[in-house]
């Protein structure tokens, strides 16, 4: 029976779960699942199987049963590669530290996606926040003037002076997202984790520089998701 198992598993083909994504930190995966809205990780036995899982190897009996318990990963008819989210370039600088001073247009848009931000995150969820934003950066071809990406920043630097950045970066992040699609700015959005202590990071980045925060705030994490 055992021998019959695993022999189901080698021939079985396997891919994330949609809204799941990981990262390695060290030797463990750290995961965030959009449609739960939570961070987790491994028992070093999972963190084992999803090793083997990358390899493409299933061969040690209770791998799948492990990763499908865990609601990590879904059997599918043709394989598919099972790999952490990628790493970013190291930011070198910021737009964030060379904003300008925002027009009446910049400020009300920033005022208007916060809002939305806020409504959208908290209302209809993190998995379908991120679903609506992909699709407006996927639509947006970099037609942008650096003037409007400074101006935005500042934007959202002054509606800071009234409520504080601080534990609102998710919000912010994708806020600040939507209204640079509105100008064809191009740039990613990244979730980042780190651990000991374990803490998440939401940020905008342009190539080697960061548009949401100060140079060095974002370094301290890894990406485990990526716009």
């Amino acid at each position: 029976m055992l021998a019959r198992h695993t022999a189901r598993e080698l021939l079985m083909a396997y891919k994330l779960r949609s809204g799941v994504s990981y990262v390695w930190v060290g030797p463990a995966p750290v995961f965030l699942d959009l449609y739960h809205n939570r961070y987790f990780k491994l028992s070093p036995s999972g963190a084992a199987a999803l090793r083997r899982l990358e390899r493409g190897q299933m061969a040690i009996p209770g791998d799948a049963e492990i990763l499908l318990g865990s609601g990590l990963i879904s059997a599918t008819e043709y394989p598919s590669i099972v790999a952490p989210t990628g790493n970013m370039p190291a930011i070198t600088g910021s737009y964030f530290d060379q904003a300008r001073r925002p027009s009446l247009g910049h400020v009300m848009v920033a005022v208007i996606d916060q809002l939305w931000a806020l409504a959208i995150i908290r209302w209809v969820g993190l998995a379908a926040a991120v679903a609506k934003l992909e699709r407006r950066i996927q639509r947006t071809h970099g037609h942008e003037r650096h003037d409007d990406i400074g101006r935005l920043v500042g934007s959202y630097r002054l509606i800071d002076l009234l409520l504080s950045a601080e534990n609102r970066c998710l919000v912010r992040s994708f806020a600040l997202a939507r209204s640079l699609t509105r100008y064809s700015v191009v740039f990613n959005l990244v979730i980042g984790v780190r651990t000991g202590p374990f803490g998440a990071h939401c940020w905008i980045q342009k190539g080697e520089r960061s548009v949401s925060d100060h140079r060095d705030k974002a370094r301290e994490y890894v990406p485990v998701l990526i716009l």
